[in-house]
C-alpha cells in the first residue's frame, strides 16, 4: 500500500502539486452541510417546501463527497504524518465517522419525505456540529505545529519542516513520546549522522518506530541539509536544553 501512495504522491509532485489534498477537499462536505442546514431552518420556520428539497439534495452531495474527502484525509495522514496515531487524528477519525451516520440519517430521512421538518432540523443541526468541531481540530493539526520563524537564511529548511515534521515535532518537541523530543537529539551532532537517521529511522533499541523514512525522492539531499541548519540553528535554539544520549522517535526529521 506505501508504495501506491508514495507513487501517486510522486506523480503529484511531478506536476507540480506539492500539497496535502484533503484541506482543498474538506471545504465541500463541510460547505455542503452548512447550506443544508441553512436550507432546512428555512423550511422549518418559513415552511416553505422548495427549502426542504434543495436541502436534501444539498445533503446528498455532502454525502458523496464525504468518501473521497475522507479517502485523501487518510492518504494524507499516511504520507506527511506516517500514518502517527496523534490525538487529534484520531478525534478526527471518530467524528468522520459520526458525521456519516448523521449524513446517512439525514438523507434517508429526507428521502422519505414524510419526516418533520424540526426533525430534519434537528438531524442537520448535529451535522453542523459535527463539521465545526472536525474544523476545530483540523486547525489544531495545522496550527499548533507552526514552527519557530527563523531568519530569511534558514527559511528553505523552515518550510520543510512545516511541511514534514510540524504534525510530529512542533517546535522541536514529540507528541508520540515527549521523552524523546527532536531538539537537542543525538542524531544532530552532524549532518552525516542526521541525514542516515532520516533515510533509515531507527528506535534507540534498533528496531523501527512509527517515523516513515525520508528517502531523497521526498526530502532531497539539499532540503535535507536546509532542514538540518533549520533544526540546530532555530528549532534548537528556541528549546534550550541538554543533549540527549539517545535519537529522537518517530516522526523525527
Amino acid at each position: 500500500m506505501k508504495h501506491y501512495i508514495d507513487a501517486f504522491y510522486g506523480f503529484l509532485d511531478r506536476i507540480g502539486y506539492m500539497h496535502p489534498i484533503h484541506p482543498a477537499m474538506v471545504h465541500m462536505p463541510i460547505g455542503l452541510v452548512v447550506g443544508a442546514t441553512v436550507f432546512i431552518v428555512i423550511a422549518a420556520f418559513a415552511r416553505f417546501h422548495q427549502f426542504r428539497v434543495s436541502a436534501h439534495h444539498v445533503m446528498v452531495l455532502a454525502l458523496i463527497f464525504w468518501f473521497p474527502t475522507v479517502l485523501f484525509g487518510i492518504l494524507d495522514w499516511q504520507r506527511y504524518l506516517g500514518g502517527a496515531w496523534l490525538f487529534v487524528i484520531k478525534m478526527k477519525l471518530a467524528l468522520a465517522l459520526a458525521l456519516l451516520v448523521f449524513l446517512v440519517t439525514g438523507v434517508v430521512l429526507g428521502y422519505r419525505g414524510k419526516t418533520a421538518p424540526k426533525v430534519l432540523m434537528l438531524i442537520y443541526g448535529l451535522c453542523f456540529a459535527t463539521v465545526v468541531v472536525l474544523g476545530y481540530f483540523g486547525g489544531q493539526l495545522v496550527y499548533s505545529g507552526l514552527a519557530p520563524a527563523g531568519p530569511p537564511v534558514y527559511r528553505a529548511g523552515e518550510k520543510v519542516f512545516d511541511n514534514n515534521c510540524t504534525g510530529c515535532h512542533a517546535h522541536g518537541g514529540n507528541v508520540i513520546a515527549p521523552d524523546l523530543p527532536l531538539a537537542h537529539a543525538s542524531q544532530l551532532r552532524s549532518f552525516e549522522e542526521f541525514e542516515q537517521f532520516i533515510r533509515n529511522p531507527k528506535m534507540p533499541n534498533g528496531t523501527a518506530g512509527d517515523m516513515p523514512a525520508f528517502t531523497a525522492t521526498k526530502i532531497s539531499d539539499e532540503e535535507a541539509k536546509a532542514l538540518y541548519d533549520y533544526i540546530v540553528h532555530v528549532i534548537e535554539q528556541s528549546s534550550p536544553g541538554q543533549a540527549l544520549p539517545i535519537s529522537p522517535s518517530p516522526g523525527a526529521n
